[in-house]
């Protein structure tokens, strides 16, 4: 007998939503669009999604700075001056965000 049901949690891949397809013994985790992944492959993927989700976040944010470098000459420069503490900011919190990527390990499935 096959049961199918939504779980709380997204395709690594596309973001979409996912379903646990069981049939037996088998297990399988299929998004909307069709990406279908086993057990460890899920995990595997979805470690691989974090840390894309995560250096795309400090390259938003180091990208601040090169903005504010680019853009500011041509703000006035009370404006100048405030976009560049913010900009410094970004490069602390960009920082911290390599300090999490450093420690972050994958799911250990076997």
């Amino acid at each position: 007998m096959m049961s199918v049901r939504l779980i709380d949690a997204t395709c690594p891949e596309c973001r979409g939503p996912l379903r646990e397809i069981q049939e037996g013994e088998l297990v399988e985790y299929e998004c909307l669009v069709g990406h279908r992944y086993g057990p460890s492959a899920l995990l595997h993927a979805h470690a691989e999604a974090q840390e894309r989700a995560l250096w795309a976040a400090v390259v938003a944010l180091e990208e601040a700075g090169e903005l504010v470098r680019k853009a500011g000459p041509h703000l006035p420069p009370q404006t100048r001056s405030s976009l560049e503490q913010e900009a410094a900011g970004k490069a602390q919190q960009a920082e911290k965000i390599r300090e999490i990527l450093h420690n972050l390990t994958p799911f250990r499935t076997s």
